[in-house]
């Protein structure tokens, strides 16, 4: 999946299902989210949810970093693309640039610590030019927002300690294109318009 199909998902519904555990697995399937961000799991075990993931309309982004049984390497991303997963998330530069040369969309992540790693964070994200920055933890996005829109292009993901919808609006209304959160509760029947929320 290219960077524009990835936004169109990302348009289709506000928050992307954070999953660990087979059972998350199973709800976000059955939910109304329109992208599941896989954060743990068995590489071999992937292509079957991937697939279950498509027949319902979805698209599935791949915590590589986490993923066990896979290289962390151009290998890996070149499998996972071949499995038909539209997105990676990752920490590694490398990484990105694989991603890139794969053909699938790429998501780097941004923890903000402290003022030294959002300095340090900055400078790498910007050298790796990745489609999508997503920051952790994603309640303080609205805080600092206005500072990360100056640094880097974006588009923005909150991922992190998102439990409520009021969290979520918030969020959006600061510039996010998406949160991201495994509090299922957010996965159904969201009151927010996320083309209303963002400009991206």
């Amino acid at each position: 999946m290219d960077k524009q199909h990835f936004l169109q998902y990302a348009g289709r519904y506000p928050v992307a299902a954070a999953i660990k555990s087979q059972e998350e697995r199973e709800k976000a399937l059955d939910s109304e989210v329109a992208l599941l961000f896989l954060l743990k799991g068995d590489a071999f075990k992937v292509a079957d949810f991937v697939q279950q993931a498509h027949q319902r309309g979805k698209g599935v982004a791949v915590h590589i970093d986490l993923l066990s049984g896979i290289g962390k390497d151009r290998a890996g991303v070149n499998y996972l693309q071949e499995i038909g997963v539209d997105a990676i998330i990752t920490s590694h530069s490398q990484l990105i640039a694989a991603g890139r040369e794969a053909g699938v969309t790429t998501i780097q992540r941004l923890l903000l610590l402290d003022k030294a790693t959002l300095e340090r964070g900055v400078k790498t994200i910007g050298r790796a030019n990745p489609d999508l920055v997503e920051v952790l933890p994603g309640i303080i996005f609205p805080e600092i927002a206005p500072q990360l829109r100056k640094l880097l292009p974006g588009p923005f993901i909150g991922g992190g300690f998102i439990r409520t919808f009021a969290e979520v609006a918030h969020i959006h209304q600061a510039g996010a294109l998406l949160c991201s959160s495994s509090t299922s509760a957010l996965w159904n029947t969201s009151p927010i318009n996320p083309e209303k929320a963002s400009n991206w």
